[in-house]
């Protein structure tokens, strides 16, 4: 199970308890998208934990909804690097991910606070 300090993020909720199924039955290694704060973000399951990233590659720009996830990793479809689920780290990039909890019957996702607390 993942620790996150709950504190450091601002929540949203982006699967209500009535959508809660799609994440529920996501199977390992398949990718969702969900539009929120303004972008697209990408979800999978991994290890029988939910992880979310920006669906663009810090390196080649292409869109990861169509990629593929292998042994924890979200592999680009153009350059074929390889990123970790877990902390974004990749052949020298680092594509953003964001933390996943399942609270009150709904899927809620964190993005970090600025330096302000906001």
């Amino acid at each position: 199970m993942k620790e996150i300090e709950i504190n450091k993020y601002n929540w949203e909720v982006i699967y209500t308890s009535e959508e809660r199924s799609i994440v529920d039955n996501l199977a390992e290694g398949k990718i969702i998208r969900c539009f929120i704060e303004d972008e697209w973000l990408c979800l999978t399951k991994y290890d029988d934990e939910i992880y979310a990233f920006k669906d663009k590659c810090p390196h080649a720009g292409a869109s990861l909804f169509r990629s593929e996830c292998k042994d924890g990793k979200v592999v680009c479809p153009i350059h074929r690097y390889g990123f970790d689920l877990k902390t974004g780290r990749g052949h020298g990039l680092y594509l953003e991910n964001y933390p996943v909890i399942l609270h009150d019957d709904k899927y809620w996702i964190g993005f970090k606070k600025n330096f302000l607390g906001f």
